[in-house]
């Protein structure tokens, strides 16, 4: 039942909400109304500000007009001459003018502040904040500044009374700018401590946003100076001074923060810095300001005028042995200067730069006299203040440094570009590649001879305060090493360009300036890699292989340096909104080492990456870096080159004993059905380098040449022998431009062909000459051996028959030669006469030779005359085949080698008497006569030897076999 009875009472309020519900709801007719009220408002808000800017430009023009008429009163005030009245009068006027000219400023100035509370981007967009500074705040501040110039010391009175309104002019003027921006940030929700990061991530796309900050940052710059000429009226060392001074830099700041690519408050910054006295802050804010994408246009002239006002001592830094605070102080000092003068003269110095500016090794000191410091003292240097503020002074000091450094080579690299200074552009290549070497430089000896210093120290201190002493010294090191790898590897090629093979750089003219680029180019690349060595090798440097925290998270010096250009690409990656970006003391010590470490990796790997820098690999199996030495890396060339040398010879060697083993030089081979019952000659003629280098032509003819020319079936056939000893000799003469060395180099390509053709050719006809190396079996197994073939000067049975016979073969040889060569080079062939002038040369080299070697032998004689007169009595030991000298040994034995072949194949056939077919060729007089020493000691019959053209006489003849005969001579 009373369920009932409330059932209509519900029912009863829900049609009552709904129907104040449809009361609520707006019909079609209400909302056009309202649209139509909408634009209506925007229209006369349109209006009213097209009405407000009309009355502006009038009032604009009447203030123009009332300050030159004011101009024209100052100029036209009577003398004392024209009495008090006139005088009067003319003040009079004056005032007047003045008085309703502060009436139109005041006007004008209402109807500014109306334009922008009505429509900030509307203000903007008409420039009302730049003629509301100009028209109003500080024309108002300069005519109260000027008078009070124009007042004598006397007047002081007047003086108070004018300091007073230029401080109320001031002060207004900051109210009116602060409460601007406060209207703005309320209008548009800002926050300007995020709205310039904001406004970065998304680029430069025109919205309200933008506008909004760009008029938040004049407010703020405006609002910095109004402070600032608040602070010049006071002391400097007054306390009002002092807050009015960190009041501007507070506004300043702010500027920069609210738009990240304007250059103007970092120049504002640095008008600031020049009243404290830090002449490093000064010169960094002025690069600042330069390397935003609008930059300051009076950034690079008053940075300029700054450089021809300060003056740098020229007293040298001296070493202490006391290491304190002031030390320390004094060895920044001391870097400062130096760095900042090195500077001054790349920067804005037009010619040649003078490279022996001393940067001194400060820096260093000055971290060795911290390390010191905290070993003498017992507590720890988190403690200490002493060393928590050098720490601190000196982290600073060195990332405005490196800052300094990379927006210098990012400047010049932009005036390189430039077509302006196409004539200077190798004067700025120099001084861009010096500055990148500097700064490598500089990182490396800091990081090494800190580590070194602190390895020292390691013994001589407590873990704990090691530790804690080795976390500063890192924080303090690590953020400018990671500020410059960044610059780096963001702008890889622009180190790439210098750090690659020198190759195109040797084919510049060859004039003062590209020969200074080069040597400057030099130590870049030494430079870079002795800073690639001290990385890889840190302790703390992470594998490549090792999970790091990502780069892309933020620090704090990417807030400190977001819209510099030259970093512009990589701060677009960074994740500037994360946690640790508004407190960057949230992230512990070791989040950010390991951040900064991996911007460093990322360096490494890109370096490794590129081609332009060989000296830096990763190792694929070991899973590291590492940097090859220049000079380790030259020699491991030349041995890698001079073993493909060796390869290739062995190659070759093992072809043509591949091919060699294919053609047997059968001695019972016939060709043909009427050559069955000939047996077949080979005669084995060895020659050696002296061949080659008067001979070739000689010995190419010897390698294809028919013996017996005028017989129409053939029975002997030339092997030439090259031994592997003179492959090696001819290696070593082929370097050089005299006859001889193209000899050698000529020998080597006609060994290559030969091999080449052996290789193609699976079978050689055995009738025909050939030529071969020799093989790697083709010699004794020890010297030892060679004692078996040792006959000595003269034998003991055969001595004076070999000598008579050997008179007499050999004028009979000669006779047969004589006429041989007679007929042979009456009827040659058109191939021989082309060879004359190879022929003429290698005769006269020959001859010279052979000239010089008697000389020396005469001499000998004389002196072995002397010395046999001297000693009468002592018998002259004999030579044993030990005496042998060691160059002539390795192709004795190749010799002797086939000269026991051939002795065993006589005694194998039974035919000991059949003539000796194996020959040495040789222009050596020397080799010739101890290789003559040796041969058959059961018989005396010694090693065949002719030189070059005794042989070719020989080879020539039409009846080979008639003219071939043994003889030996003692030589």
């Amino acid at each position: 039942m009373q369920s009932e009875t409330t059932s209509p009472n519900l029912k009863h309020r829900r049609r009552r909400r709904r129907r104040r519900n449809r009361k609520l709801q707006p019909t079609e007719k209400e909302k056009e109304s309202r649209t139509s009220v909408d634009t209506l408002q925007e229209q006369q808000s349109r209006l009213s500000l097209h009405d407000l800017t009309s009355e502006a430009s009038a009032l604009e023009k009447q203030l123009f007009e009332l300050q030159t008429q004011l101009k024209l009163n100052h100029a036209a005030i009577p003398s004392k001459e024209q009495g008090r009245r006139a005088i009067l009068i003319a003040t009079e006027q004056i005032a007047a003018t003045e008085e309703e000219t502060d009436y139109v400023r005041k006007s004008l100035k209402s109807i500014y502040k109306k334009i922008l509370t009505t429509d900030v981007l509307y203000a903007s967009s008409h420039h009302i904040e730049d003629k509301l500074w100009r028209y109003i705040v500080y024309a108002s501040i300069e005519q109260a500044r000027s008078k009070l110039r124009k007042l004598s010391t006397e007047e002081e009175a007047s003086k108070r009374h004018l300091s007073k309104s230029l401080l109320h002019c001031i002060d207004s003027g900051f109210k009116l700018y602060r409460d601007l921006n406060t209207n703005i940030k309320s209008t548009f929700h800002i926050d300007t401590s995020t709205i310039g990061i904001d406004l970065f991530k998304r680029g430069s796309e025109p919205n309200s946003d933008e506008q909004a900050s760009a008029l938040l940052q004049s407010n703020y710059i405006c609002m910095g100076d109004l402070a600032r000429y608040r602070a010049s009226q006071s002391p400097p060392q007054h306390k009002t001074s002092q807050e009015s001074l960190a009041l501007a830099r507070n506004c300043y700041q702010k500027a920069v923060s609210v738009n990240r690519f304007i250059g103007k408050p970092y120049s504002q910054l640095a008008l600031i810095s020049l009243t404290s006295g830090s002449a490093i802050d000064v010169v960094w804010y002025y690069c600042m300001s330069i390397a935003m994408k609008t930059p300051s246009s009076v950034g690079r002239g008053n940075l300029q005028s700054f450089y021809s006002k300060i003056q740098f001592s020229k007293d040298k830094f001296l070493e202490n042995e006391v290491h304190d605070k002031h030390y320390a102080m004094t060895t920044i000092s001391a870097f400062v200067e130096s760095f900042l003068q090195m500077h001054r003269e790349f920067m804005f110095k037009k010619e040649s730069v003078d490279t022996e500016v001393d940067v001194s090794n400060a820096l260093e000191n000055a971290f060795q006299c911290v390390v010191m410091m905290a070993c003498q003292t017992n507590e720890t240097a988190l403690s200490s203040k002493h060393i928590s503020s050098v720490l601190s002074i000196l982290r600073s000091t060195l990332t405005r440094t490196v800052t300094i450094l990379l927006i210098t080579v990012w400047n010049l690299g932009e005036m390189i570009k430039e077509k302006a200074h196409t004539s200077q552009r190798p004067h700025l290549q120099s001084s861009q590649v010096y500055l990148l070497a500097y700064g490598f430089r500089l990182l490396s000896t800091l990081c090494k001879s800190t580590l070194d210093t602190m390895e020292s120290v390691k013994s001589q201190m407590e873990s704990i305060h090691y530790d804690a002493l080795e976390t500063l010294v890192h924080t303090t090191l690590l953020p400018s090493v990671s500020i410059w790898c960044t610059f780096v590897f963001t702008n890889i090629n622009t180190v790439s360009q210098y750090c690659a093979s020198m190759g195109s750089a040797s084919r510049m003219s060859a004039s003062t300036s590209n020969s200074t680029l080069d040597l400057w180019k030099k130590d870049l690349r030494s430079s870079v890699q002795s800073f690639l060595s001290i990385l890889i090798s840190h302790p703390d440097f992470p594998d490549p292989v090792l999970h790091v925290l990502p780069m892309t998270y933020p620090l704090s010096e990417d807030l400190h340096l977001l819209g510099v250009v030259p970093l512009i690409n990589f701060h677009a990656t960074v994740d500037l909104f994360h946690q640790y970006v508004h407190d960057t003391t949230q992230g512990s010590t070791e989040t950010k080492k390991q951040i900064r470490w991996g911007r460093i990796r990322e360096m490494v790997k890109r370096m490794a990456e590129s081609s332009s820098f060989d000296f830096i690999q990763y190792n694929q199996a070991e899973l590291n870096y590492s940097v090859v030495d220049e000079n380790a890396k030259k020699q491991q060339m030349n041995r890698f080159m001079k073993a493909l040398a060796t390869q290739r010879l062995r190659e070759q060697v093992s072809c043509l004993e591949k091919n060699v083993n294919r053609i047997s030089l059968s001695t019972k081979r016939t060709t043909t059905k009427e050559q069955e019952a000939v047996e077949m000659e080979v005669y084995s003629v060895i020659v050696d380098v002296t061949a080659f280098l008067d001979g070739l032509h000689k010995i190419k003819k010897w390698s294809s040449q028919l013996l017996n020319a005028n017989r129409r079936s053939q029975s002997s056939v030339l092997e030439v022998i090259v031994p592997l000893e003179v492959i090696d000799e001819l290696d070593v003469y082929k370097k050089g431009s005299s006859h001889m060395n193209m000899q050698a180099r000529e020998s080597i390509r006609y060994l290559d062909q030969k091999l080449l053709e052996t290789h193609h050719n699976d079978t050689l006809s055995l009738t025909a000459s050939c030529l071969r190396i020799q093989k790697i079996s083709e010699q004794l197994e020890t010297w030892d051996d060679a004692k078996t073939f040792w006959v000595g000067e003269e034998s003991k049975t055969h001595a004076s028959e070999s000598e008579e016979d050997g008179s007499e073969d050999e004028d009979e040889s000669r006779n047969s030669i004589h006429h041989a060569s007679e007929e042979n080079y009456h009827s040659g062939t058109e191939s021989e006469s082309g060879m004359d002038s190879d022929e003429d040369s290698g005769e006269e080299l020959f001859k010279q030779r052979r000239f010089e070697e008697e000389e020396e032998e005469e001499e000998e004689e004389e002196e072995e005359e002397l010395v046999s007169e001297s000693e009468e009595g002592e018998e002259e030991a004999p030579l044993v085949y030990e005496d042998i000298p060691k160059i002539y040994r390795s192709i004795l034995r190749c010799i002797l080698y086939c000269y026991e072949k051939r002795h065993q194949e006589r005694i194998k056939t039974n035919t000991p008497q059949q003539p000796e077919r194996l020959i040495l060729v040789t222009n050596d007089e020397n080799l010739a006569w101890w290789a003559e020493l040796f041969g058959d000691p059961a018989t005396g019959q010694r090693i065949y030897v002719k030189t070059v053209e005794e042989w070719d006489k020989i080879a020539g003849a039409r009846d080979f076999e008639k003219v071939y005969a043994h003889s030996w001579k003692k030589r």
